[in-house]
């Protein structure tokens, strides 16, 4: 990778409760006079990291239950304030540009997980996010964006409701649309339908998790009826040839984070990771790299793509290209 310059890394999909790295979120709680699990400090950061492979629905349990005490949560409930969130957003793309070089960043959150159970209001949560993402982009040179997250647990009204939120600060910075968390036995796509045609007519980007702990029928499901520009994850795409065909034909960029995918079981190792790649490439489904959990996960766009070269699942010319389709797939205008 010596030879390979790159001035301008893009970062597509990155989630804040999984960007916040672990000491600050320690002096966070403490600004804020919160009550932690953990009082000793190198146990708190080693609850927050993930730094070995865990079981797929424990985690995304653990993530998205928003009463739990588990470290994966932890990061909502500290961030749930306008003064944090805004503090958290601007951390994640400073640092991201001061670590990594990225220089295009979207950075997706569910602020209905912000409000501390409803004690906060929604806009000044967004607004919040929408601060803090301005005062990053006039200290570094970076382009970003904010994308609202909805989720599955999430009932018809409150995905309009968000929609909706999205469309309304669309002019201060926020850029698109994700749906994303654990499926559940009340989970239904056609709940989403409403949501996508408010994030259509206004303008934004429309990404969707899928095919990452769910199956192709979703993948399909989500392709068919909602038409996203993208997909989060979308890896188990590969097992569907026609599927493939109509992700190349529709031009769906997926949203590749191996590590992530690793550490979470969702493949077995990186010898997999290097298959599925393969056969995208071989099937000419458009995808990027990114890091989903840049501090939870410990890793990065840089590192995830040197891995990938240093493995041979990616060339440097491959590597080139994937860079210039980020910048190209990117929700910012």
């Amino acid at each position: 990778m010596e030879g390979l310059k790159i001035n301008a890394l893009a970062d597509l999909h990155v989630h804040l409760g999984a960007t916040t790295s672990p000491h600050f979120l320690w002096e966070l709680a403490h600004r804020q006079g919160m009550r932690l699990p953990e009082k000793d400090y190198w146990r708190f950061i080693e609850l927050i990291r993930v730094t070995k492979k865990v079981d797929s629905d424990e985690y995304l349990k653990k993530i998205t239950d928003t009463y739990s005490e588990s470290p994966f949560v932890l990061s909502h409930r500290i961030q749930s304030s306008p003064y944090a969130v805004e503090e958290c957003v601007h951390q994640a793309i400073a640092g991201a540009y001061r670590k990594t070089n990225v220089t295009l960043i979207e950075l997706r959150f569910n602020p209905m997980f912000r409000t501390h159970n409803g004690e906060y209001d929604l806009d000044k949560i967004i607004l919040s996010a929408v601060m803090g993402m301005k005062r990053a982009t006039i200290e570094y040179p970076v382009r970003a964006g904010l994308i609202i997250e909805t989720d599955r647990q999430f009932d018809e009204k409150k995905h309009v409701i968000l929609a909706r939120k999205a469309v309304k600060f669309k002019d201060l910075g926020v850029v698109g649309f994700d749906v994303s968390g654990p499926t559940t036995s009340t989970f239904s796509v056609d709940n989403l339908i409403k949501a996508r045609e408010i994030i259509r007519k206004g303008g934004l980007g429309f990404t969707f998790h899928t095919g990452e702990y769910t199956d192709v029928d979703e993948v399909w499901e989500v392709v068919e009826k909602l038409s996203p520009e993208r997909i989060g994850h979308g890896i188990k795409a590969v097992k569907d040839k026609k599927l493939l065909r109509e992700l190349r034909k529709r031009e769906i960029v997926l949203e590749l984070c191996p590590t992530s995918n690793v550490r979470t079981r969702i493949v077995k190792n990186w010898e997999e990771i290097g298959e599925i790649i393969s056969i995208l490439k071989k099937n000419e489904v458009l995808f990027t790299i990114n890091s989903d959990g840049p501090e939870f996960l410990e890793t990065d766009v840089k590192k995830e793509i040197l891995k990938l070269l240093r493995l041979k699942i990616l060339s440097e010319k491959e590597v080139r290209k994937i860079i210039s389709l980020a910048h190209k797939a990117t929700f910012i205008k």
